[in-house]
C-alpha cells in the first residue's frame, strides 16, 4: 500500500502583491520489512514565481542609516556652522575689548580671562588662521589713517568720479574700509570722501 502526506506551509510577506506558499509533500510506502517514507518540496506557486521576477526587476533599496540625533548631515552640519560663527563673534569682541582695555577681564561661560590672556591667545591664533576677521584688524590707528589718506587721494585723482559707476566703485571701497577702520578701532573719527567726518557708532552701512 502506498500512502501520500501533503504538507503545506503557507508564508505571507506583507507588502507584496502575492502571497508565497511553501511546503513539503511525503510520500510512504508499506513494505514487507516496513514503512518507508520520502520528503519532497513542492514546486512553488504562481505567486512565489511571479514575486521572485518582481523582486528580481525592483530591488528595494537599502535604507538610509539615521544619526542618532534623528536629524539629517545637512542639518547637523549647519548646526555646527552657525556655532562657529557666534564663538569667532564673541572671540572678535573679546579681543576688541581687551584691545581697548588691556588691564580688564572678559567672561567667558562662567570664568574669567584676564585680558593679557586674551591678547596674548589672539595673536598665537591668528599665526595660524590668517584668514579670520579678527586676524585681519589694522594693528594700529595710524595704519586706519593712512589707508583713508591713500583712498581719499585716488578719489580726488580720478577725474571721473563724479560719474554714476565711479561713485558706486568707490563707494564700495569707502564702505569696506570705513568697516575695516571702525571693527580696528570703534573710537576712530574717519574720513569721507564728502569731505565729511563721521565717528564710528555713526559710520555709513550701519558699522558700529
Amino acid at each position: 500500500m502506498r500512502l501520500t502526506f501533503l504538507a503545506l506551509g503557507l508564508l505571507f510577506m506583507a507588502g507584496q502583491a502575492f502571497g508565497q506558499q511553501s511546503g513539503t509533500t511525503t510520500e510512504c510506502e508499506d513494505k514487507y520489512n516496513g514503512m518507508t517514507c520520502k520528503t519532497t518540496p513542492n514546486p512553488p506557486s504562481i505567486g512565489e514565481l511571479l514575486n521572485r521576477n518582481l523582486n528580481r526587476k525592483n530591488p528595494q533599496p537599502a535604507a538610509a542609516p539615521a544619526t542618532s540625533s534623528g536629524l539629517s548631515p545637512e542639518a547637523v552640519k549647519a548646526i555646527l556652522a552657525e556655532q562657529k560663527a557666534e564663538r569667532d563673534a564673541k572671540d572678535t569682541v573679546d579681543f576688541l575689548y581687551c584691545r581697548q582695555n588691556a588691564k580688564g577681564s572678559v567672561t567667558n561661560g562662567e570664568t574669567q580671562r584676564p585680558c593679557a590672556d586674551v591678547i596674548e591667545y589672539t595673536k598665537a591664533f591668528c599665526s595660524v588662521n590668517t584668514d579670520a576677521e579678527r586676524c585681519n584688524l589694522a594693528k594700529s590707528k595710524a595704519e586706519v589713517e593712512k589707508a583713508f589718506t591713500a583712498l581719499l587721494s585716488e578719489y580726488n585723482a580720478n577725474p571721473r568720479h563724479n560719474k554714476s559707476w565711479e561713485q558706486s566703485y568707490f563707494g564700495e571701497k569707502f564702505s569696506k574700509l570705513t568697516r575695516w577702520g571702525c571693527m580696528s578701532f570703534p573710537d576712530m573719527t574717519l574720513p569721507q570722501r564728502d569731505g565729511a567726518s563721521h565717528a564710528c557708532p555713526n559710520a555709513p552701512d550701519g558699522v558700529n
